[in-house]
């Protein structure tokens, strides 16, 4: 018996579980010299069918035989010119070469990694039975020895080295060396002109991920991507959780940040599991591409874990009461910013959108991008309504966009705006030839034309002296944030308009006595739950009716609209 070892430079398993956790697939290493059969891949994986660890190690073996088998007979015939797209077309190759020969080609050797990246080359002069025992049980002895060493990462990564100390690769290295930060880059470019997963991005989804990656950029600055290690990435997770919380705002560099997080010893408030999972998110984004693009030949991207942030506690959006209400609209005052201060920002934008946001519950960058063309009449009814689309430009030529696509709809205009003089407001507007906006806003560096708006109205600012200036609600005598008895933290921003409008709107009737139905306000509301549903209903007579009939319910009977009256 002549048993070789040889260690590669990744850890390899031979199970693998789908991303649903449910069903176990085996996974087989393709010899680097009959890659080029297999379009260039490094593996071939195939669904066992079956939960059960113990079953599917037994399946997993007969199918690795199989592949050894097939790939002895590549060796041996080259003149074969096979070629696989993927590992259906392996299977069926050995079933029509290497099954329905008579008897199986004989196994020269067996040349398999465990999950401790050892290489073990078996020859025992064709006795595959023997081989294929020897071979699971050196498998199981790997398993068993990571399983006793995991609370000793230290020496459970020394063992892991000992490749890298003593013996030889057997994986092929990256054609050239690529620093982290050049890689970054590229990968940057590739979100701007392809996007991910074949979708276009938003603009401010790509500056969050580049902000993001701009993180690991400073970190990791000029290191060969292909010599990031296990190690490192799992002391990673375990100091970012650490990270100080708006560490930038706060004058502090990446730098001085890691650094702060790197010691267990120093006490500050750290960033949350969401911000947490979008900078490990990124990291695993950046190192997925690298390992596609030949940039690492270990897939080290499996060996980053996203927290899930589905469980998270996470501040509570609270809709505005009744009384709320009545502070922000105060009769003939309102538009008379109490203790007004100078922000830049368009004073019909102040007047209008929260009016709005209150009788359509639309959100804030839905108001924002409307142009005066997008206030129109249906010819059937005469319905007035506002056209939320997300095709063509807003008013300062840029392309418009939306949240999902429930968000387009139309939504018939309250009469408690028209009262107001919304229409007034639009007719004047249509007046300025020069201007195609609506609201004169502009976009802040993330793309958005309200951000402005919304920090006028609930966030409060803190100036260098200490001074809190106050949002447009906090002076109005409404608290826009605290703590409830339990500690669950809450807030009310613009966005409690809408929950404010459908609150109002649930539990009422049509004028024919049906209850208004969830359906219904989903379907004013832009939601993207019962999508299916809702994606049905469009802008004919009779849907646009329905919509007028459930915006007509909104009712806010504890304050009195009668006396506001816009004034160009």
């Amino acid at each position: 018996m002549v048993i070789q070892r040889e260690v590669s430079m990744a850890s390899c398993q031979f199970l693998i579980r789908n991303r649903h956790q449910t069903v176990w697939y085996s996974r087989v290493i393709i010899p680097a010299s009959l890659r080029t059969a297999f379009s260039g891949k490094r593996e071939l994986r195939k669904s066992l069918g079956t939960p059960d660890k113990a079953l599917a190690k037994r399946h997993s073996l007969d199918f690795w035989l199989d592949c050894q088998n097939g790939f002895d007979r590549l060796k041996e015939n080259n003149n074969l010119n096979a070629s696989f797209r993927n590992t259906d077309e392996f299977i069926t190759w050995l079933s029509e070469h290497v099954h329905n020969q008579g008897e199986k080609s004989p196994m020269k050797d067996i040349d398999t990694t465990d999950a401790l990246g050892r290489r073990h080359i078996i020859k025992l002069n064709g006795d595959t039975k023997a081989e294929a025992e020897l071979a699971k049980q050196l498998h199981d002895d790997a398993t068993v020895l990571i399983l006793e060493l995991k609370d000793n990462p230290e020496v459970l990564h020394d063992l892991l080295n000992l490749r890298d100390n003593h013996f030889p690769p057997t994986e092929s290295p990256p054609e050239t060396q690529t620093a982290v930060s050049e890689a970054i880059d590229l990968y940057i470019d590739k979100l701007n002109t392809q996007g991910r997963k074949g979708k276009k991005l938003a603009q401010r989804t790509l500056l969050n991920y580049q902000g993001r990656l701009e993180f690991w950029k400073v970190h990791f600055g000029q290191t060969p991507i292909n010599e990031i290690t296990l190690k490192e990435l799992a002391r990673i997770q375990t100091w970012i959780t650490r990270l100080p919380v708006n560490f930038a705002k706060k004058g502090l560099s990446v730098q001085k940040a890691i650094e702060k997080a790197q010691n267990p010893e120093v006490k500050h408030k750290v960033i949350s599991d969401k911000t947490r999972a979008e900078y490990l998110g990124q990291l695993k984004a950046l190192l997925e591409y690298a390992f596609s693009s030949g940039m690492i030949t270990a897939d080290m991207a499996q060996h980053v874990e996203i927290p899930n942030t589905k469980q998270t506690k996470t501040v509570e959006r609270l809709p505005f009461t009744s009384e709320d209400l009545a502070k922000m609209f105060p009769s003939e005052n309102y538009g008379k910013e109490p203790a007004a201060r100078k922000s830049g920002i368009d004073p019909a934008a102040k007047f209008w959108f929260p009016l709005i946001a209150a009788f359509t519950g639309a959100r804030l960058e839905e108001i924002a991008q409307l142009k005066p063309s997008d206030i129109k009449t249906c010819p059937d009814t005469g319905i007035i309504f506002l056209d939320i689309v997300d095709q063509g430009i807003a008013g300062d030529g840029k392309k418009k966009s939306l949240k999902n696509k429930n968000s387009i709809r139309p939504i018939p205009i309250h009469p408690t705006l028209i009262k107001v003089g919304f229409l007034d407001f639009v007719d004047h507007r249509k007046a300025d030839k020069k201007d195609g906006r609506l609201f004169k806003l502009k976009r802040d560096k993330q793309g958005r034309l309200a951000r402005a708006l919304s920090a006028w109205f609930s966030r409060n600012d803190r100036r260098k002296d200490g001074t809190i200036i106050k949002g447009y609600i906090e002076k109005c005598g409404i608290e826009s944030k605290g703590v409830d008895e339990e500690g669950q933290q809450w807030l009310k921003s613009f966005h409690s308009f809408r929950h404010t409008a459908i609150d109002n709107i649930r539990g009422k009737k049509f004028e024919g006595g049906q209850f208004i139905r969830e359906l219904d306000i989903a379907l004013v509301m832009g939601h993207e739950k019962n999508k299916k549903e809702t994606a049905k209903y469009g802008k004919d007579r009779s849907q646009l009716e329905l919509r007028k009939a459930v915006i007509d319910a909104l009712d806010y009977t504890t304050v009195d609209f009668s006396k506001l009256k816009w004034k160009s």
